[in-house]
């Protein structure tokens, strides 16, 4: 008797302290639209990405329509961030989930993503709802701009004059990024 509650208070300890709480899998049914007031991106054969805690959760590619299906387990990160990306088109920021209604939810997305503004007229970083590290990109200037303080330390920075250098690129579908969260959209 006294062995057997002992492996049973071990059994169950194991269970409890040893193993990680089974979790089941978000499967998305996902659309990726263009924004109607803007239709300039293409949204078929684009690769989308979920990213938690700085690592890549899962990986899909939309078919001609812009639709896909997405599958992973949800984990103790949070929040979910969703991007895309293509032939022509740089990373871009979705959105970002906390909770999903159900293990399947069908999710829509909207590309560009609409551009918000706060009651000053200044843009808000659609991850952290900020404007204070929300720059404008400008296309075409050099990546980094370099800076030599007065001790001739030199600071490199994509941030010149108030606008975030992207470098040449052709394809211009990112119009701002947020510093704070190193995102463009």
């Amino acid at each position: 008797m006294r062995l057997h509650l002992t492996i049973s208070s071990l059994i169950l300890a194991t269970l409890f302290l040893g193993f990680k709480p089974l979790t089941s899998p978000v499967n998305i049914n996902g659309h990726i639209k263009t924004n109607p007031k803007d239709t300039s991106l293409y949204i078929g054969f684009l690769t989308i990405f979920v990213k938690a805690n700085k690592k890549t959760l899962a990986k899909s590619s939309t078919d001609a329509k812009g639709n896909f299906k997405m599958t992973f387990t949800l984990g103790k990160e949070k929040p979910f961030d969703f991007f895309c990306t293509g032939i022509g088109i740089d990373t871009l920021f979705l959105a970002s989930i906390t909770t999903f209604d159900s293990d399947r939810p069908d999710m829509t997305f909207y590309m560009p993503i609409e551009i918000r503004k706060n009651i000053l007229g200044k843009v808000m970083c659609p991850k952290c709802k900020r404007t204070d590290e929300v720059y404008p990109i400008e296309y075409g200037a050099p990546t980094y701009i370099s800076f030599i303080d007065k001790n001739g330390d030199t600071t490199y920075s994509p941030i010149y004059k108030g606008k975030y250098q992207a470098g040449n690129c052709t394809v211009t579908p990112g119009r701002y990024y947020c510093d704070r969260d190193k995102i463009k959209f």
